[in-house]
């Protein structure tokens, strides 16, 4: 009896730890289980931006739900001129050789990538590649030999990239914002209209065409042979500036261009030209930079030669400056805010090219 007694209490006993440690442990689990159920999914992502003379990657945490990028993980950029090899081009294609660099670059970049745990990638590419004859071919065999999606984009949708780019930075996100991204061949500025949809302005005067058409129409050199207009004369800055200013007075939509100069927007510049080129020559950076400080960069810069600008970029540094201040007096625009983003940021939470 007593035995039997003493296995039945055992018995007893075995079940209420058993189902004490289970509830311990449900305990233990639910919070977590909660908070797992309330966190949004986060997917790591490596979106590229093939561009016209610079091939960019953005790894960052990405929740793609709600479309938001949670954390930058890190920066990556490889210099690859396809606009400079495309104006030399004598057939209207790329070149192999800057096609097997191009191609070179994008696999490293997907090698960096997947060791920060990448899992998803996409790229887009630009003016080079709808303009070449063998553009749509190269990104086919991107997407063949990375295994991941490549796709040439229009005008409008990469004004609309960069446009999200920037919109993701609530420090900068307003009704009245302006996106200006100055690329390799093209450049655009992007903003609101009254109504709510987005006015894009697009056109061809960027950091290598503007350069090229200095060695070209001002210097009276040949582009096939002359890649740096540097050194250039006060003579031939001056006159660099009369052809910026004219054209844009020109080219810019007049509706824009009051919006502009009445000081409606406020105009964010995006892309390596406003966040490397132009600082760089300033000597700081800030939060912005002013009309007369590129200015007075461009005075001090003026006559100095490749050398002195220590830069892989720098036969397009000082016509750089030329261009965006030709900008500045033609809009009469005083100040630009500089922001580290590029179309890439834009195309990670852009849910139909992933």
């Amino acid at each position: 009896m007593t035995a039997h007694r003493h296995h039945t209490f055992q018995a007893v006993s075995g079940t209420i730890i058993r189902a004490g440690l289970f509830l311990c442990l449900l305990l233990l689990l639910f919070p977590a289980l909660t908070m797992a159920a309330e966190s949004p999914t986060v997917i790591r992502r490596a979106a590229l931006d093939i561009g016209s003379a610079v091939t960019k990657c953005t790894v960052a945490d990405v929740n793609p739900i709600s479309c938001d990028v949670v954390k930058i993980v890190q920066r990556f950029s490889v210099k690859v001129d396809y606009a400079e090899d495309m104006a030399r081009s004598y057939d209207g294609n790329l070149s192999k050789d800057i096609l097997e660099k191009g191609m070179k670059a994008v696999k490293e970049l997907k090698r960096k990538a997947l060791a920060l745990g990448t899992h998803e990638f996409s790229a887009v590419g630009g003016p080079p590649f709808r303009e070449a004859r063998n553009g749509k071919a190269f990104f086919a065999l991107i997407q063949e030999e990375t295994g991941f999606a490549a796709r040439i984009v229009s005008e409008q949708q990469a004004s609309l990239l960069s446009y999200q780019s920037v919109q993701q930075h609530a420090s900068v996100a307003s009704p009245d914002l302006l996106v200006w991204d100055i690329g390799g061949d093209d450049q655009t500025m992007t903003v609101r209209a009254n109504d709510g949809s987005l006015v894009f302005h697009i056109d061809k005067m960027a950091s290598v065409s503007f350069k090229n058409a200095v060695i070209s129409a001002i210097q009276g050199r040949d582009i096939n042979t002359v890649s740096s207009p540097n050194p250039m004369s006060a003579n031939e800055v001056e006159r660099g500036l009369e052809l910026v200013e004219a054209y844009a007075m020109l080219s810019v939509e007049k509706g824009l261009a009051n919006r502009i100069r009445n000081g409606k927007v406020r105009v964010v510049g995006i892309g390596g030209v406003h966040y490397h080129a132009v600082p760089e020559l300033l000597g700081q950076r800030g939060p912005a930079y002013t009309r007369l400080e590129v200015e007075e960069a461009l005075s001090r810069w003026t006559g100095k030669s490749d050398e002195a600008f220590n830069s892989e970029y720098a036969d397009t540094r000082l016509t750089n400056l030329i261009l965006v201040l030709g900008y500045m007096r033609a809009l009469d625009i005083e100040t630009i805010a500089p922001l580290k983003v590029n179309q890439a940021d834009g195309l990670l939470i852009s849910p139909d090219f992933w």
